[in-house]
């Protein structure tokens, strides 16, 4: 306790020795400006705009709150209006006359009404077919949650961020385009059902032990199918002597015959909505760079040129992105095709990332796409997704960063109009390596020493060739090359400068030790 009184008496007698470090001092404007190197180096950030709408949805109600400035002041107004067409109506006529009768000054709404609204399921859509103007849809769970939740709190919160103006203009869907979306959606339905239908039958002949499923699908194969079907038939036909003896029971049969014909109904229908899916995005007009549009049936052609894109992989591309005026650059469609990784940095060094969910049939589509291409890696963006694939030995990773690139080509596509093209891209461009013999390059890098035999033994003698198979992808079949051979040529191509230093320092001092030991002959001779 001595040392606790004396710590405490210590403290008070250094307040009491030098007051004026903690004492308040009125600071000049001079003194404050004389911190600042420019009063242009502030960094502008959103403005308080005039006034602020926000909504909070629910199936039976909404709730509304709208924030007006009067003089200096700031006053709240509150609703709750009814989710029927006509509750919806005069909700917006109420804020507007909220806006033009409780503000001083008056708002003039010269330009679309704009409100902040909370994207519950899908009972904010008929608001926005309704009120129109400039709305932010916001994610309740990004938009913060009030300490007590109400919906007065929350509807309140989301006027202040509509006042604050912190969230961007949602981009409002066209009825042709969710037209387009739900014959879309529609499809993939059935094509999910018939997956699973054709699961369902190849797990149902198996529990009686016929494995026919392993020589291919029992729906999509024509001689598996017709294997099976004799099966089901009443009589059927002779059939090898490599199946179980026992025939499957009658009533099993019978829903297999049913789930047949369920997999053809749902067949057909997913050719009847391909091809209306076809005809309504071909026959819409899309809208390029400056806000040109474009028709369907010029711009889907071009799209189709991108690697691994085909005609489904470029609507769903466009019934998606529909403006590509609305994102700022590359990176930001990235971001919302979900392949831009969230980075969480803590004293400038990246300890974790985390993928941001965005649009899912984007992503699905352009993985989809990016996965074939590299399996393929017969052009640049395959075999560049290939070599990630050989360094890490993560197909994922390397498929996603295919796919990256795909969602940046098609934005700059969509964006100009123009096919693709590699002329742009380094992937082309042949890069000249150091050509050095690999005994010499074992010298120089002793992690090379043990994949020297594997090398030679499909006829790489120096580096020229060995560059040339790592970037064609060619070593993909020779045993004992992993990661970490992949890692070390990528390695050596990426610096070559320094490898030619030590390729110089390693000539000059086999030089010199050739010269002593010739000198030493010399001299005993």
């Amino acid at each position: 306790m001595v040392g606790v009184n004396n710590s405490k008496r210590s403290i008070s007698s250094c307040l009491a020795s030098s007051p004026s470090q903690f004492e308040s001092k009125e600071i000049s404007h001079q003194s404050v400006m004389t911190l600042i190197s420019s009063p242009t180096d502030g960094v502008e950030v959103s403005p308080t705009k005039d006034y602020g709408v926000g909504i909070d949805c629910h199936s039976k109600f909404l709730e509304i709150n709208v924030l007006v400035k009067r003089d200096s002041r700031y006053f709240e107004y509150c609703r709750t209006a009814d989710t029927t067409w006509r509750g919806i109506k005069d909700a917006h006529d109420w804020v507007i006359q909220v806006l033009q009768t409780c503000a001083k000054p008056a708002v003039q709404l010269s330009e679309p009404l704009h409100y902040c609204i909370e994207s519950t399921s899908t009972y904010h859509l008929p608001v926005l077919l309704a009120w129109e103007g400039q709305p932010c849809v916001v994610n309740p769970s990004i938009a913060g949650a009030t300490k007590r939740k109400t919906d007065k709190l929350d509807a309140r919160l989301l006027a202040l961020h509509d006042f604050t103006g912190i969230w961007r203009p949602f981009y409002v869907v066209s009825r042709e385009i969710q037209d387009l979306r739900v014959l879309a959606n529609q499809r993939d339905y059935y094509s999910h059902a018939a997956t699973r239908l054709g699961n369902r039958i190849n797990s149902t002949i198996l529990k009686f032990g016929f494995t026919i499923g392993r020589e291919g699908s029992v729906v999509r194969d024509e001689q598996v199918r017709s294997f099976v079907e004799n099966l089901l038939s009443d009589d059927p036909k002779p059939c090898s002597s490599d199946i179980p003896p026992d025939r499957i029971p009658t009533s099993t049969r019978k829903v297999l015959a049913e789930d047949y014909q369920q997999y053809d109904e749902f067949v057909r229908l997913i050719h009847e909505y391909d091809t209306k899916i076809h005809d309504l995005a071909f026959s819409l007009n899309w809208p390029i760079r400056d806000g040109k549009l474009i028709s369907g049936k010029d711009l889907i052609p071009i799209l189709m040129t991108a690697p691994g894109v085909g005609e489904r992989t470029a609507i769903t591309w466009l019934s998606n992105i529909m403006d590509p005026n609305r994102f700022p650059n590359a990176k930001a469609v990235a971001a919302y095709c979900s392949l831009d990784p969230s980075l969480k940095i803590s004293a400038q060094h990246v300890t974790s990332t985390k993928k941001r969910k965005g649009n899912k049939s984007l992503h699905v589509a352009l993985c989809s796409a990016a996965s074939n291409i590299v399996g393929r890696h017969n052009e640049h963006f395959g075999r560049w997704g290939y070599r990630i694939f050989q360094q890490t030995g993560k197909w994922k990773k390397a498929s996603n960063a295919v796919a990256r690139r795909l969602s940046t080509a098609l934005y700059h596509m969509h964006m100009n109009a123009e096919p693709f093209s590699y002329e742009k891209y380094q992937l082309t461009k042949e890069i000249s390596v150091l050509d050095i013999p690999l005994d010499d390059l074992v010298q120089i890098n002793s992690g090379f020493r043990r994949y020297i035999l594997t090398l030679r033994s499909v006829g790489i003698n120096s580096t020229k060739p060995l560059a040339q198979s790592y970037y064609a992808c060619e070593l993909r079949g020779c045993k004992g090359l992993g990661p970490k051979f992949y890692t070390l040529v990528k390695e050596f191509i990426d610096n070559q400068d320094g490898y030619r230093d030590l390729y110089n320092n390693y000539l000059a001092t086999k030089a010199d030790s050739k010269g002593d030991v010739d000198h030493g002959n010399s001299e005993k001779n």
